[in-house]
């Protein structure tokens, strides 16, 4: 029987695949156990079936799959099932331990419904943190005063400008080179996400809010390569409001 606690959420729909026979069958009727409603799939080419079939309703918003299959698996896979269920939390799980490229979180096999709960919740947490970023931009604080003052505490007015301006040229260097990737007919949204969370991490250092948001919608949120150019966009706007600021703000 599933904890009370469980029982008394609503458990996502998940859409499990494994090409094992023996793996597949254990690992649903554990979920089913938990409460969750789930959905079986023993590859990667039944399991888009499964997703192109599922109503907007009715989808899965979990997707839990086996890393290692013959045929369509892997990152190829959750590049297939982004488009297809774009809302869905996607997490790879294998016997050996790695990085899920393309995911949005890695479980171990065998899987312990525990972990896989508590990784469901972390995600989801994640998710409800894009979702202040999608706010009003007007709304936002473009430079974090709390955090400039202390800075401005800390190091001469030049020392402080230029701590700003590395941050606005490295941001512009790396939003050409998500452009670029962007124009690319291969998809390497991962490569633009690991870049946006270099961005993110420094904009927050040196209190840069806005752009701190920007970053974060191209490292966290669900889009497709189409949506690039307008998020980058919202990231150099982000930039010259900065600058704009800091003209009045950064005495040198």
């Amino acid at each position: 029987m599933p904890p009370e606690d469980a029982r008394s959420e609503e458990l996502p729909k998940i859409l499990v695949i494994d090409d094992d026979e023996v793996s597949l069958a254990l690992i649903c009727m554990l979920l089913e156990a938990e409460g969750y409603n789930v959905v079986r799939a023993s590859g990667g080419e039944e399991a888009l079936k499964e997703a192109a079939r599922a109503s907007a309703e009715n989808e899965p918003s979990v997707v839990l799959a086996d890393l290692q299959m013959p045929g369509l698996c892997g990152r190829e896979l959750a590049l297939a099932m982004r488009t297809l269920l774009p809302r869905a939390v996607l997490i790879g799980m294998s016997a050996t331990p790695g990085e899920a490229e393309a995911y949005d979180g890695f479980i171990g096999k065998p899987l312990a419904p525990a972990a896989l709960r508590d990784l469901i919740v972390q995600i989801d947490g994640d998710a409800e943190e894009v979702e202040a970023f999608e706010t009003d931009d007007k709304l936002l604080s473009v430079l974090n005063d709390r955090i400039f003052e202390k800075l401005q505490r800390m190091m001469p007015a030049a020392a402080l400008a230029e701590t700003y301006r590395v941050c606005l040229r490295d941001t512009r260097n790396r939003a050409a080179q998500m452009l670029e990737l962007a124009e690319q007919d291969t998809d390497e949204l991962q490569a633009v996400r690991r870049s946006a969370h270099a961005i993110k991490g420094g904009a927050g250092m040196i209190g840069a809010t806005m752009l701190a948001n920007a970053a974060a919608r191209l490292e966290l949120s669900s889009y497709r390569r189409d949506d690039l150019p307008g998020l980058i966009n919202k990231l150099l706007d982000s930039c010259d409001q900065l600058q704009r600021i800091l003209k009045f703000r950064v005495r040198t």
